[in-house]
């Protein structure tokens, strides 16, 4: 593995139009906007890929999202959205590395970050937020809250900044 540069993913999922997701090579983070095909042409061979998504069904709120819920996250049951956690799974048995949940909105309150400030569509900074979880579960480093029916990865409560570079080009430091 020795000068291998790893890639990493984290994609804000849509139902009715385009995903967006974001690819770190290194240090940079690109992020694309695009279909189910594309996605998978570009996070394939990704050891990790974070989706903004629930990766399981429930008629309700899932232990896991009773967990989040009570360290005072956001989140929204799984029947609220049946199409998008459908399209989540789909997608997560097609990748080849390790698929988790992350929860970006949760992570920008980790870090103290508002995503206005950089002056892009919500979706965007998801992706990019959803791609960091991705690089920090990797290393050992997400915060994990887990509950009997699954777990949810989120951006450590530490500095971590972001820097957009240009468009779709974003980096940063911790």
């Amino acid at each position: 593995m020795k000068g291998l540069i790893l890639k990493f993913c984290g994609i804000d999922l849509a139902v009715k139009r385009p995903s967006t997701f974001g690819v770190l090579r290194g240090d940079i983070i690109e992020v694309y906007e695009g279909d189910e095909d594309l996605i998978l042409q570009l996070c394939a061979t990704s050891e990790i890929v974070a989706i903004d998504s629930p990766l399981s069904y429930s008629k309700g709120f899932r232990d896991v999202d009773k967990q989040m819920i009570k360290r005072g996250y956001r989140v929204l049951p799984p029947s609220w959205m049946e199409s998008l956690v459908a399209k989540a799974i789909k997608l997560s048995n097609l990748l080849r590395g390790t698929v988790i949940e992350t929860h970006p909105t949760s992570s920008l309150k980790n870090i103290g970050l508002d995503w206005r400030r950089y002056n892009v569509k919500k979706d965007v900074i998801d992706a990019v937020v959803a791609t960091l979880v991705s690089l920090f579960y990797a290393k050992g480093e997400a915060m994990e809250i887990r509950g009997l029916d699954g777990a949810i990865y989120l951006l450590p409560k530490k500095k971590i900044e972001i820097f957009k570079l240009s468009k779709n080009i974003f980096t940063f430091l911790e």
